[in-house]
């Protein structure tokens, strides 16, 4: 199983600085993949410009993976994405991974004169455009523009797709794109999620993807005070952002060595997984405590 980390800080200016650092420390730490998520306007440093991070991570860097955990097409002009995206893959040297996603925000989609009830459509038609340029089409109809620089790797960056509810999982299946499952869904609804993604494929005579890449916070250690101490702040975090059944298993994954290997094993076995991205940034727990657990995760699965 690959093992696949998000930055850890992203809480002021002076974190977002800290990107390029945080994506060396991941690479040094032994981390396949270094991932940034897209966020706007509340919070004291919000991450609206993830490729713009990234292009800075890529210049600290030389093997790691670079990823976005699901940059929003429709707030953006697809030949535009097209080209920046291309760019950045050029300079990671093949390293990007694009995940995208529609965005869920009502304040977003006012902000940039979206209709919410047209962000499938919006995808679709943006990732459409998106690669017909990086096959070298030509842009528009009246035009024999073509992207340049073209992306390092061929025909595209590798995509995947975040995907929430019945209708985006056929749409990730129907583009043949992994999909990327959330960190705030419990286990149950992944599981459900994945075996309707996996039936849209076969209604839409796609391959599988080999690749089963699953999002989860999880922390190790073997203190239970800890432990708890990380439990209520994600639970807390989590109320009201994500639907569970009260007998559902947490949408994180927190305690001791033995549990961590158990609980994941499972996600190995029952949904697939063969690629985890470990979700950082917990309130209360500081810089030391995080880069601790993260080098036990990689102790367990390395």
């Amino acid at each position: 199983m690959e093992l696949a980390v998000t930055a850890w800080d992203l809480s002021s200016p002076q974190a977002l600085r800290s990107i390029p650092n945080q994506a060396a420390t991941a690479e040094s730490m032994g981390f396949s993949g270094f991932w940034l998520p897209e966020n706007h306007f509340f919070g004291s440093a919000a991450l609206s410009a993830p490729l713009i991070l990234l292009a800075a991570a890529a210049s600290r860097t030389q093997s790691i993976d670079l990823g976005t955990t699901s940059l929003v097409l429709p707030i953006r002009h697809p030949v535009a994405v097209a080209e920046e995206v291309a760019t950045l893959d050029q300079l990671a040297e093949g390293r990007l991974i694009l995940g995208l996603g529609r965005g869920f925000s009502d304040d977003l989609f006012k902000v940039f004169a979206i209709d919410p009830k047209l962000k499938r459509t919006l995808f679709k038609q943006s990732l459409s455009t998106m690669l017909a340029a990086w096959e070298g089409q030509p842009l528009s109809e009246d035009s024999n523009a073509r992207l340049s620089p073209m992306p390092f790797q061929s025909p595209s960056p590798r995509l995947w797709i975040a995907a929430f509810g019945p209708l985006a999982l056929k749409q990730a299946a129907a583009f043949g794109c992994p999909y990327l499952a959330s960190p705030m869904e419990s286990f149950e609804a992944l599981q459900s999620n994945l075996t309707r993604y996996r039936a849209a494929l076969a209604d839409s005579a796609q391959p599988e993807p080999k690749v089963v890449p699953v999002m989860r916070t999880v922390f190790v250690t073997e203190s239970l005070s800890l432990a708890e101490k990380v439990k209520q702040s994600l639970t807390e975090e989590m109320r009201g952002r994500a639907e569970a059944n009260s007998h559902d298993e947490p949408a994180f994954v927190v305690g001791s060595a033995q549990h961590v290997v158990e609980v994941l094993g499972r996600y190995q076995e029952k949904l697939g997984m063969n690629y985890l991205i470990a979700r950082g940034r917990i309130r209360g727990i500081n810089e030391q405590q995080q880069l601790a657990s993260h080098e036990a995760l990689l102790k367990l699965f390395h």
